[in-house]
């Protein structure tokens, strides 16, 4: 493997799974670089871990889905420009994009007539996503047109990878082949999520912290979390709920406005998105992990990263009960309680708080029903056997 280069509508430095892609064809002596968006900071071109970053001057799309198609259109005019004259220059051998959306990777149209490898990198299967976003997204029309943008870039890609089995089978099962879609589990990179690094980082007095480090939107059902709080301040002196990641300002509002209407703004922290590698620290100033998502057509389906995250990191977790949950890490690796149920929420979060052998317990299941199981080692090596085969078929 001699070049690759990483294609994707988002910041690289926050996305895991695409740094994990990136660094590890590093490792094994492979060029490769990254075509991204600008980081809020406005990110200067870089080079990280041996990883060569290009950025666009674009910010990642907020708000209705026409907006996001829109702006998504505009883009893909930069990605492929900058993509084209990057190519000629480089002349990489694989070009891997990553959704959303699908059909940025006909930014790669003109590399792949040329001769370069074209892989589709679906980490959450847009129909089911943008159903679950946007109340629209459930007409007949719009799923017809995000079912077609699919057929269209998954045809264009001569492979594509997707997060979990149960992606790939719906993907199958709107008349895609089995053949052409790689399983790739989205499994923390252990040199980033390494619990012993951070095992005696709190050291002394500190209140009981509930932590959530991901995407602050209403699928995720963070009202739930603050709504549990009322129910937990009297039995919990000090307890924190802290809520890490981006959010639409209007979204934020409401919860703060939650907060103080409920009289626990002052046990609730907002923190803006972080960078991978301080997420692990993070996690580990906290007691417990928790994940209060609301079921849908691709909530119940698409492995959250940060469930995982929490349990390599060894955090006990309080988490909805999901049917993607149940499958992976069964009841007694997770204390569940029943989506949209601020008092459930709250009653497993007092059990866990008066009793350290169950919190310790709910680690020692979900190792043995999750972390001591997967590898990120193994989920790379499938990836690299994939490259290999597409080089071999030159």
């Amino acid at each position: 493997m001699n070049s690759v280069c990483m294609v994707v509508y988002q910041n690289y430095y926050r996305d895991s799974r695409i740094r994990r892609y990136a660094e590890g064809l590093v490792a094994s002596g492979a060029v490769v670089h990254v075509l991204c968006l600008r980081d809020a900071e406005g990110l200067p071109t870089s080079q990280t871990k041996g990883v060569k970053v290009f950025t666009l001057p674009l910010r990642h799309a907020t708000g209705s889905l026409s907006h996001y198609m829109l702006a998504f259109d505009a883009a893909l005019v930069l990605f492929t420009v900058r993509l084209l004259a990057l190519y000629l220059r480089y002349h990489y051998q694989v070009i891997h994009v990553h959704n959303m959306p699908d059909y940025l990777v006909l930014s790669a149209l003109i590399p792949r007539a040329i001769g370069a490898r074209v892989i589709l990198d679906i980490h959450d299967p847009m129909p089911e996503f943008y159903a679950s976003r946007y109340l629209q997204a459930h007409s007949k029309g719009t799923v017809r047109l995000l079912r077609l943008q699919e057929r269209i870039s998954v045809n264009i890609a001569h492979a594509v990878i997707t997060a979990n089995t149960r992606f790939q089978a719906n993907l199958v099962s709107r008349g895609i082949p089995a053949s052409k879609v790689t399983v790739i589990n989205n499994v923390p990179d252990p040199a980033v999520f390494d619990r012993t690094l951070y095992r005696n980082g709190r050291q002394g007095d500190h209140p009981f912290t509930l932590i959530y480090a991901g995407t602050i939107a209403p699928r995720y059902g963070l009202d739930v979390a603050i709504g549990a709080l009322p129910h937990l301040v009297g039995g919990i002196p000090g307890i924190k709920l802290v809520l890490i990641g981006g959010a639409q300002p209007q979204y934020l509002s409401e919860l703060r406005r939650l907060a103080e209407k409920l009289g626990v703004a002052g046990s609730v922290q907002f923190r803006p998105p972080i960078s991978v590698d301080q997420v692990p620290q993070q996690m580990a100033q906290a007691d417990i992990g928790i994940y209060p998502a609301l079921p849908d057509l691709h909530m119940e389906i698409a492995t959250p990263s940060k469930v995982v995250e929490y349990a390599v990191m060894g955090l006990p977790i309080v988490a909805s009960r999901l049917k993607v949950l149940s499958q992976l890490f069964g009841d007694k690796a997770i204390a569940f309680f029943e989506p949209g149920n601020p008092e459930q929420l709250a009653e497993c979060v007092e059990v866990l708080y008066a009793d350290p052998a169950r919190r310790r317990e709910l680690v020692e299941n979900a190792d043995a029903a999750y972390v001591c199981t997967h590898s990120w080692q193994a989920e790379q090596q499938t990836y690299f056997d994939l490259l290999q085969r597409l080089l071999d078929s030159t």
